[in-house]
C-alpha cells in the first residue's frame, strides 16, 4: 500500500473522528463523551481511536492546537494593519471561523473547552499589546485593559454570530468588530 493511500486514510479517520466529537459536544460537555459514542458516531473502532488519541479530551486539545495555530497565522497581518485598513485582515479571520464554524460554535459554546476561548484571547495579546505601546502614549496597564476589552468583546461578537448560524456575511461582522475595537481603542489612545 503507497504511503499517500495511508495518509489520505489516516486524515480522513482523524477528519471523521474529530466532527464526531464535535457534533457530540453539541448536547453535551466533552467530560461526558466516551470514546465509545465517538467511535459509534465516527464509525470505527476503539483501536483506531487509541491509535491516534488517548481520550476525548486529547482529541478536543488537538483540535483546539489546530484552531490556534491557525487563528495565530491570520492575525499577524490583522496586527501589522493596527491604524491602518484592516478590513481585509478582520474579514480573512471571520471566514476562516464560518469555514471552521462546526468546531469553533462547539469550543466557544457553553459545553467547550473554557480555556479554549482564553486561548484565542492570549494567541495575541502580547503582539498586540508591543505594537500599540509602540505607537501610543498610553501605559502597559492601558494598554492591557484595552485588548482584553477588545478581545473579549470580539470573541463575544463571534460566539453570538455562530449562534444565529453565521448568517450575517463575514466582511459586515470584520466591520462591526473593527467599529467596536476602534471605538474602545481611540477613547484612550490620547
Amino acid at each position: 500500500m503507497s504511503g499517500k493511500k495511508q495518509d489520505a486514510r489516516v486524515r480522513y479517520t482523524k477528519m471523521m473522528v474529530k466532527s464526531s466529537l464535535l457534533e457530540l459536544m453539541q448536547t453535551k460537555p466533552v467530560a461526558k463523551i466516551t470514546v465509545t459514542e465517538i467511535c459509534e458516531k465516527a464509525d470505527i473502532n476503539r483501536a483506531t481511536f487509541y491509535s491516534h488519541y488517548s481520550d476525548p479530551t486529547d482529541l478536543l486539545h488537538s483540535i483546539e492546537r489546530e484552531l490556534i495555530e491557525d487563528i495565530s497565522r491570520r492575525v499577524q497581518p490583522a496586527i501589522a494593519a493596527l491604524g491602518g485598513d484592516l478590513k481585509d485582515s478582520m474579514t480573512e479571520i471571520v471566514e476562516y471561523v464560518r469555514e471552521n464554524a462546526e468546531a469553533c460554535r462547539a469550543l466557544l459554546s457553553d459545553q467547550g473547552d473554557t480555556g479554549f476561548q482564553n486561548q484565542v484571547v492570549q494567541v495575541v495579546e502580547k503582539q498586540f499589546i508591543e505594537h500599540w505601546r509602540a505607537n501610543s502614549s498610553a501605559s502597559m496597564e492601558d494598554a492591557e485593559y484595552i485588548y482584553t476589552f477588545i478581545a473579549i468583546g470580539s470573541v463575544g461578537v463571534i460566539r453570538k454570530w455562530l449562534a444565529e448560524g453565521t448568517v450575517k456575511p463575514s466582511g459586515e461582522v470584520a466591520d462591526i468588530i473593527i467599529k467596536l475595537s476602534s471605538a474602545g481603542f481611540m477613547s484612550l489612545a490620547g
